[in-house]
């Protein structure tokens, strides 16, 4: 882990691939003819999502055992090979499991925030090898419990801090508190060692980190996990703590606000504070104003709320919602924003000078209360001539949407899970009593 203008910075690399020679092509056409009878769930999401080239992997001398960017598998067969046929499995799949988890997505986001965000509201600051560390223990366990290959007691794997059933961020938690926690020495932490590198999104074909990221198909990954899945299910292997993997990715049970959160980093990114503009809502308190440092700047451009007000949305929804979204737009600091109420027209639009303007905004009421419809929004957004960074749209989805999707990320904030989309990102907001 690099530090870059303040900001952490993941490894990364531009392989240059390799010739294999004769025994390692050997090793490794025995490496994935054992692969696929022992893990076909696994083989399946390989050969679909993260295959390169002839040999499905990347073969270089620029990582020191194997390495993935979440999208390829990057071997050194020089000592890739030193390992026994069943620990070259164990490491394939581990390397797959970072790919269906989206771990070097996750890394990436927290490397750009610098901290760990939780659904609790809590957060921890962001450190790389802890992160490294954490991932590792989650899916050497999983595989180890579900006999995949052959374990090499070097590697790491410490059920004292994390297993298969915890994820990725609790086991970042116990071993952040470990090492970093008060009467704890630095090096007191899990056994063995990692014996892949996370690198940072895009590496392996020289990708720009933050268009890896946006590229990356979360449906399509899942409907893949999804297939895998039924197929091991049908031969028999598909073993317990496999299964629960598996149910996780494919029914995450994430907070949606913390789901929101990182939709807005995929989408809008985040911005800086300083103390030359301080925060004009802090001071306005009248009982013990504090004084906190303001946007310095702009993060991103023009961003616009939609809210369905058709009578399907109840006021504590839309207060809820807003409430989260403005403060998620204060870390993207957008340089204008607008809000639009809508139902089967647009009845207003407010814009607002600061994100804080949102709340002040929804006191005056929602207008509407008539048909549905969605269009209305995005023809007042070409009607205005803008091109937001993003459109966050909440509803239930019951409406017309237009024939085509826009040329800017659209996120739709549900209150109805059943709803279909014809495209954005969906984040199911729960209904209040």
């Amino acid at each position: 882990m690099t530090v870059k203008n303040n900001e952490i910075v993941m490894p990364s690399v531009s392989p240059t691939a390799c010739e294999l020679t004769h025994k390692q092509r050997e090793k490794w056409d025995m490496v994935r003819a054992a692969f696929l009878w022992q893990c076909p769930a696994f083989a399946h999401v390989f050969y679909e999502m993260m295959s390169q080239g002839k040999d499905r992997a990347l073969f270089t001398k620029d990582v020191p055992i194997a390495a993935t960017d979440g999208k390829t598998i990057m071997i050194n067969p020089d000592t890739f090979f030193n390992y026994s046929m069943d620990e070259n499995v164990f490491a394939v799949a581990h390397e797959i499991a970072h790919g269906i988890f989206n771990h070097m997505g996750i890394m990436y986001q927290c490397s750009q925030t610098g901290k760990v965000s939780y659904p609790d509201g809590t957060s921890l600051p962001y450190d790389h090898q802890t992160m490294n560390i954490a991932a590792d223990l989650v899916i050497n366990d999983m595989l180890i419990e579900s006999k995949v290959g052959s374990f090499n007691r070097d590697w790491l794997h410490d059920t004292s801090y994390a297993t298969y059933k915890d994820s990725v961020l609790d086991s970042y938690r116990k071993v952040f508190r470990q090492q970093q926690g008060k009467g704890k020495q630095p090096g007191n932490g899990p056994k063995g060692v990692s014996f892949d590198q996370h690198l940072a999104p895009g590496s392996g074909t020289g990708q720009d980190p933050n268009t890896a990221v946006q590229d990356r198909n979360d449906q399509q990954w899942k409907a893949t996990v999804a297939a895998a899945v039924e197929s091991a299910r049908a031969q028999g292997k598909l073993p317990g703590a496999m299964d629960r993997f598996f149910g996780e990715v494919l029914n995450p049970q994430v907070d949606w606000r913390e789901h929101l959160a990182a939709e807005f980093a995929r989408k809008l990114g985040s911005g800086s504070y300083d103390w030359h503009r301080p925060n004009r809502r802090l001071i306005a308190r009248e009982i013990d104003p504090i004084y906190a440092p303001g946007p310095s700047g702009f993060g991103t451009g023009i961003v616009v709320v939609g809210v369905d007000t058709s009578g399907s949305i109840g006021p504590k929804e839309v207060d809820m919602f807003l409430a989260e979204v403005a403060g998620l737009l204060e870390d993207c600091k957008p340089k204008q924003l607008f809000l639009m109420w809508c139902d089967a027209k647009v009845h207003r639009v407010d814009e607002c000078d600061e994100v804080g303007d949102l709340n002040e905004i929804r006191a005056n009421g929602a207008p509407g209360g008539g048909g549905t419809s969605f269009i209305p929004v995005f023809d007042k957004i070409e009607e205005l001539n803008i091109t937001p960074e993003a459109l966050v749209y909440l509803t239930d989805g019951q409406g017309s949407f237009p024939a085509h999707s826009p040329s800017y990320p659209v996120i739709w904030g549900s209150i109805y899970e059943q709803s279909v989309y014809p495209f954005g990102v969906v984040v199911n907001v729960p209904k209040q009593a």
